[in-house]
Formats: structure tokens, sequence, C-alpha cells
């Protein structure tokens, strides 16, 4: 068993890890690491959702994490659908019919 922490919020969860893997592997849905700045964070899934990387870095995630106003950070997947709010599973079948059509 593992803990991780979300380094904007400190949600914290526990990772039952059986066998080999890595940690992006390993995080619950909806987390991931993200970089910015040159630093690599673990996010949850509403402090890594793909909104607080639309037109610049949050005023959210700059405070919480610390940061200056202007930052470098990689820009999430195009094709991460996760602002759909992963916890409501009825938009499964809106995220998979928007997969579809890319």
């Amino acid at each position: 068993m593992m803990k991780v922490k979300c380094d904007a919020c400190e949600q914290e969860v526990d990772l039952v890890i059986e066998g080999p893997t890595d940690l992006k592997t390993a995080m619950p849905k909806g987390w991931r690491p993200r970089r910015i700045d040159g630093h690599v964070y673990n996010l949850c899934d509403v402090c890594g959702n793909i909104r607080h990387f639309c037109g610049g870095l949050s005023a959210y995630l700059q405070d919480r994490l610390n940061l200056p106003n202007h930052v470098e950070f990689d820009h999430p997947e195009e094709n991460d659908l996760s602002f759909w709010t992963p916890r409501m599973p009825e938009y499964s079948n809106v995220k998979e019919a928007l997969k579809d059509k890319s």
C-alpha cells in the first residue's frame, strides 16, 4: 500500500499496488502528474483538470503551488476529455462518442 497526495489541494488517497507499475498507471482515475515550470506535480482529478491549463495556468494552481505569474507547462493531451467530470458515470456515453469523432 502506498499513499499519494495532491500537491495543490493536499487530498490523499491510498494506492494498492500489485506487481510492477509506474506511478502514472497506479494513480486513481483522473489523477496525473503534470510538468509545470520544470517540476512534476501530482495533481488530483480536480486540480489536474484540463480547465486549469486552458489559456495559461489558472490563478488557483499558481497560488496553491506558489508559482510565479509566468510559467511554462506541458500542455494537457488534446484528447483529454476529463473535463467532463469523471465522477459522473452518466457522461461516459458522451465521452465515448466524442472520442470516436477524433
